[in-house]
C-alpha cells in the first residue's frame, strides 16, 4: 500500500467516518474488483465535498453510461470530472476543491458544467472504446510513499468498474500501458474548462 500517504489522512478519514455510505466498492481479497477500505474513504471523502452522485448504484439502470475521473494530489487540489450520455451527447461536470488531497482536501472551490458538442461526444466514445475500461485491473500494483492518485469510475451496460493508478503521468506510463488511460483523462480536462489543472506542490501533472 501507499502507507505514509495513506497514513498522512487517517485522521482526516476519522473526522468523516460518519459520512454516508462508500462511494466505492472495496475489495476483500486480492483480484476482487474495488479498492481497499481505507482507500474508498479517504477517496469518497472529496467526492462528497464535491456533492458528487454515488456511482456503483447506477449499474441497476441498462442505459446509463457515464465515467468520472478523481484525480488527488498529495499537495494540490483534487479534480474530478465526470461526463455521463444523454443520448448520443455527453453531458460534463467538472469540481475542483481548495486545499491538499493528501491531508485536508478542503472546500469546494471551483465547479463547471458543460454539454458536449456531437463531435466531441463521439471523439470520448473513441477514447472510451481505445482504453478497452473494462477489461483493466483495478491496481496495477505500482506503489509509492507520495506522489498523486488518479482513479477512474465508469458505469456501461449495467456494469461499474473503478481503476485507481498511482502516479499515472510521472511513473513509466508507457511500461505501465497507461497512454490511453491518459488521453481519456487529457480529453476531460481539456474539456472541463477548469481555471487549474492538475498539480502536486505547484508542479502541473497534465
Amino acid at each position: 500500500m501507499r502507507t505514509a500517504l495513506l497514513l498522512s489522512v487517517m485522521v482526516l478519514l476519522q473526522a468523516a467516518s460518519g459520512q454516508d455510505r462508500s462511494y466505492f466498492p472495496a475489495a476483500t481479497k486480492p483480484g476482487e474488483d474495488g479498492v481497499s477500505k481505507l482507500e474508498a474513504k479517504w477517496f469518497g471523502t472529496s467526492l462528497q465535498r464535491m456533492n458528487e452522485p454515488h456511482l456503483a448504484p447506477l449499474a441497476v439502470e441498462p442505459d446509463a453510461e457515464v465515467y468520472r475521473i478523481l484525480i488527488l494530489p498529495t499537495w494540490g487540489n483534487s479534480i474530478a470530472v465526470r461526463v455521463q450520455k444523454h443520448g448520443a451527447i455527453y453531458r460534463l461536470t467538472a469540481r475542483r476543491l481548495s486545499g491538499h488531497a493528501g491531508y485536508d482536501p478542503g472546500r469546494l472551490a471551483e465547479s463547471r458544467d458543460v454539454e458536449l458538442t456531437a463531435a466531441d461526444s463521439r471523439t470520448l466514445d473513441v477514447l472510451v472504446q481505445d482504453l478497452a475500461f473494462f477489461q483493466i485491473a483495478t491496481d496495477d500494483d505500482v506503489r509509492g510513499s507520495d506522489g498523486d492518485e488518479w482513479v477512474l469510475e465508469g458505469v456501461s451496460k449495467g456494469k461499474y468498474h473503478v481503476v485507481d493508478r498511482w502516479c499515472a503521468t510521472e511513473y513509466d506510463p508507457d511500461k505501465r500501458k497507461l497512454r490511453p488511460f491518459l488521453a481519456l483523462v487529457k480529453f476531460l480536462l481539456d474539456k472541463s474548462t477548469l481555471s487549474q489543472r492538475p498539480s502536486d506542490k505547484g508542479r502541473r501533472l497534465m
